[in-house]
């Protein structure tokens, strides 16, 4: 999850380095005052004092990385607290330098306290501020010449749709007068997220992203029709954003994975994206491989332009001969530019899975079709069979 030009080029880009702060702003009052669980690792809140929801995403340096809206009109902003940060001052302005991969951005925070952290804040950025945060890997934060942290932006994506959710609740709550706090419509009592995975070894083990499982203590996968199995993690790589689950069950339908996509070839997608709105049976999508490396050529990724949305993740991108040829990651959401795109998705190469399988001891079959190519029916019929919702509890 290339470390160039998507989430923090427009973050950034948009919000940092086009405009100079405004004179001294008054140091927030961040607070927590109701939390709606976890989301690939972030927590999902609300702050009345910011009036609106956010995310968090805490790292073992100590850091933690916040970005959320205030008020129903929903102007955004990027906040870092650290207790080790004593000597920022409240309401100093600091110049601050963040790199990701190739790209550099400025710009002038505000600092602030948060109990016994200190921190600092940004705020006013621009609305499309966020192009699928998961694609840019990490990020270096630079403080008076020196890297201060480097925080992974896994599962950002998942928690920005999390947070997005939240926010129109808090509009519609506005705009009817309601009392209280707004309520997630993502989010469900005890589920810390959902994604997709498929099966790849007949002992029943499953492959899935890291950022689907890495918040989670327990799992089950679904498919329609059949019992609720109970699953565990066998092994997880942050790094390329995978993971492996196991279930006791075996299995008879698996793909072969296949280490070659082809420019221009067709990509087929099975998933359970948003199980909450479209149908819990699994949807079907189609599409084209339109590059054969990610953003900012990340040559462990392909591109596709088959639609993908939150919950398909971690599930199989197929060739025409139901052949997985990747691991369905991430969407682009918005550019630098302000272009919205039309379905540029990744997906994590066949090749960087089979290396992190092997790693493991999990045997997936690599004896890839190379005849008789199906429709898009006879693809949707066989992906149905190993493909699963993976619940994380």
């Amino acid at each position: 999850m290339s470390r160039s030009k998507v989430a923090w080029a427009l973050l950034l880009a948009a919000g940092l380095a086009a405009e100079p702060a405004a004179a001294s702003p008054a140091p927030p009052n961040l607070t927590v005052d109701k939390t709606f669980g976890k989301v690939a690792g972030w927590s999902i809140g609300y702050s009345e004092n910011l009036g609106g929801c956010l995310a968090a995403a805490s790292y073992g340096d100590g850091t933690t990385l916040w970005f959320g809206f205030g008020g129903a009109r929903g102007s955004s902003y990027l906040a870092l607290t650290n207790p080790k940060w004593r000597s920022l001052e409240v309401g100093g302005q600091y110049d601050i330098q963040m790199l990701a991969g190739r790209e550099k951005w400025r710009g002038t925070f505000t600092g602030f306290e948060r109990g016994d952290a200190h921190g600092l804040f940004q705020s006013g950025l621009k609305e499309r501020f966020v192009a699928d945060l998961s694609n840019a890997g990490s990020i270096s934060v630079i403080f008076q010449g020196k890297q201060i942290t480097v925080l992974s932006l896994v599962g950002s994506t998942e928690a920005f749709d999390a947070v997005m959710g939240c926010q129109k609740d808090v509009i519609s709550a506005a705009a009817k007068e309601a009392p209280g706090l707004p309520k997630p419509r993502k989010l469900e009592a005890g589920m810390v997220s959902t994604g997709t995975g498929f099966y790849v070894s007949e002992r029943g083990h499953l492959l899935t992203n890291n950022h689907v499982v890495e918040s989670c203590s327990d799992f089950s996968v679904r498919q329609p029709g059949r019992p609720s199995l109970t699953a565990r993690l066998v092994a997880r790589d942050a790094t390329n954003d995978l993971a492996v689950l196991a279930t006791d069950t075996l299995q008879k339908a698996v793909p072969p994975l296949s280490v070659r996509a082809r420019l221009g070839e067709n990509v087929y997608v099975y998933g359970y994206p948003q199980s909450d709105v479209l149908a819990s049976t699994g949807n079907f999508t189609i599409g084209n491989v339109t590059a054969t490396a990610g953003s900012g050529d990340d040559t462990r990724k392909i591109q596709i332009s088959a639609p993908v949305h939150q919950g398909n993740s971690g599930g199989p991108a197929l060739d025409q001969y139901g052949n997985v040829i990747g691991v369905v990651q991430s969407k682009q959401v918005a550019f630098a530019s302000g272009d919205v795109p039309q379905n540029v998705n990744f997906a994590i190469k066949s090749t960087i899975a089979l290396n992190f399988l092997e790693a493991n001891g999990v045997e997936a079959p690599i004896t890839v079709r190379t005849t008789d190519a199906m429709d898009g029916a006879g693809i949707a019929e066989k992906a149905r069979d190993f493909t699963v919702q993976v619940v994380c509890h």
